[in-house]
């Protein structure tokens, strides 16, 4: 499944994020990144979505157009390679 990096995940549901949000957020604009990407919790791991692309990021981000979709991972894509 591709990840839209909206943050929704890592903002409300990562086991690292209660009472505040997780402590390894990065942020750039609107995209959210684990800071931590090679040690987060399992939980953060298995999303078992049976989709293409997350259901979750195509609703908080309001995409419906598959170019933008594609947008919005390449651009995530290349912002990973420069953090």
């Amino acid at each position: 499944m591709n990840c839209l990096h909206c943050g929704d995940c890592c903002l409300r549901m990562s086991p690292l994020s209660a009472p505040d949000p997780c402590p390894n957020i990065v942020r750039e604009g609107t995209f959210y990144f684990c800071g931590d990407y090679e040690h987060r919790p399992e939980e953060c791991v298995n999303h078992t979505f049976h989709a293409i692309h997350c259901p979750v990021g195509l609703t908080v981000l309001d995409i419906s157009s598959p170019d933008k979709v594609r947008e919005r991972i390449d651009n995530g894509w290349e912002l990973t390679k420069s953090l």
